[in-house]
């Protein structure tokens, strides 16, 4: 660890970096990459085109191994792996003490605001703005990484931002006054809702300098990787699922759905992508339901795969409800791409879900937890394709209006160009 990121700590409480200049970005995630987190590489990839050159920085290594999506490839950014950089642990005390002083942190507030691990891997990541001449700071998800990223701005200088999306404002476990010490201290505040937009502005105090830094700019698709093709007739029609096998995700109501349908004689094949702590309970529902021949598991795919099941479906289905912690989905990137796809939706009314799909234009919504309107709304889609393919053109048309990732990367490139949130962001 340098003498300069050790003698920074106590030079200025708030950056001083000219507002109106290109600066080299870091992109700050606890993990990179993910399998389910593709909307993170997408935006990455996307900025590259835009001609910038941004680093990422891997808090950890991904315990569940390689992440095998083709767009990976593509992908020019390095990735540096900020655990295999710490620091030795007598500096953390030290600084600590110098971070509590420079940023006014209560002594009942230490722990939450500076805890030891979090101050071991700021020390490393700002090590390494220096080393790489990093300007900003950019964290996805506002837990873990924009902690750290927070805490690495205050020890260089640079500023830092932030992508808040669903289980780091909602989860029972989100320290409230810390995430509002994060909003408080970034530049910019990107959030991927107007649901969320309003949560946050109300944290940090409707109408202030802090609820103005906070703006909406939705995940988007690249438009190019999916194209609209007819709805197969085949028999019997396939439903797809995808997403993490986890509780927020409302599969087990699905299941229960197919064996509503099922009982009416409604022709259907089910595919649930995706793996999770809930397969295993997943798959026992549809052994004790007698669906082994209607409802099947596909495991974890690549977005390339997903995209291929995607134009196979006539349907996909996503029936998200609030977990026991809290977690809910944001803006879940599997209906986009589905949309993108020219495919109906269905899912369910909560979070940010009503700001994709038009009920009745794009798709359908229900209650959340339902089985039976969502058995119902299955059955109303499959009964007739051409409207399913009607719909489907309707959502495609809407992606291209709202969810262009070329344009929202565009965006956030003007807002790291800024380090300052740009008004009427889309």
């Amino acid at each position: 660890m340098s003498a300069g990121i050790e003698s920074s700590v106590t030079k200025n409480d708030e950056p001083t970096m000219s507002r109106s200049s290109a600066v080299k970005v870091g992109y700050v995630l606890k993990v990179f990459p993910r399998v389910s987190e593709t909307f993170v590489i997408n935006e990455v990839r996307a900025l590259e085109v835009h001609g910038e050159r941004p680093v990422v920085f891997s808090l950890h290594h991904n315990p569940a191994g390689n992440v095998s999506h083709g767009i990976l490839q593509e992908l020019q950014a390095p990735v540096v792996y900020i655990e295999d950089e710490l620091p030795a642990e007598e500096l953390v005390g030290k600084t600590r003490k110098r971070l509590a002083k420079q940023l006014h942190v209560a002594p009942e507030m230490r722990d939450r605001i500076l805890p030891r691990k979090y101050v071991r891997l700021a020390l490393a990541l700002a090590q390494q703005v220096q080393q790489k001449d990093i300007g900003h700071l950019h964290a996805h998800f506002a837990s873990r990484a924009a902690h750290v990223a927070a805490l690495a701005a205050a020890l260089t200088g640079c500023t830092y931002s932030v992508t808040a999306h669903a289980k780091d404002i909602y989860h029972e476990d989100v320290d409230q006054d810390v995430l509002r010490w994060k909003i408080q201290r970034a530049a910019f505040v990107v959030t991927v809702t107007d649901y969320n937009l309003r949560h946050l502005r109300e944290l940090v105090g409707s109408g202030s300098k802090d609820a103005s830094k906070v703006v909406r700019l939705y995940n988007g698709v690249d438009l190019g990787r999916f194209r609209v093709t007819n709805i197969p007739r085949r028999q019997p029609p396939l439903v797809v699922a995808v997403g993490r096998l986890v509780e927020k995700k409302g599969f087990h109501i699905l299941i229960d759905a197919c064996r509503l349908l099922a009982d009416r004689g409604v022709p259907l094949h089910c595919e649930l992508i995706g793996d999770g702590a809930e397969g295993e309970a997943l798959r026992a529902q549809v052994a004790r339901l007698g669906l082994a021949d209607t409802v099947s598991f596909r495991g974890v795919m690549t977005t390339e795969e997903v995209g291929e099941r995607l134009r196979d479906a006539a349907v996909v289905v996503l029936p998200c409800i609030v977990a026991r912690d809290g977690n809910v989905d944001a803006l879940p990137t599997v209906l986009l791409e589905a949309m993108a796809s020219g495919r109906p939706v269905i899912s369910t009314a909560l979070s940010g879900i009503p700001e994709i799909i038009v009920d009745g234009e794009t798709g359908r919504l229900v209650e959340p937890g339902a089985v039976e309107p969502l058995a119902g709304a299955i059955a109303d889609v499959l009964s007739d394709l051409d409207r399913a393919e009607s719909m489907g053109r309707a959502g495609r048309r809407r992606v291209e209006r709202l969810f262009d990732l070329h344009e929202n990367a565009g965006r956030i490139r003007d807002m790291f160009r800024r380090r300052a949130p740009i008004e009427g962001t889309l």
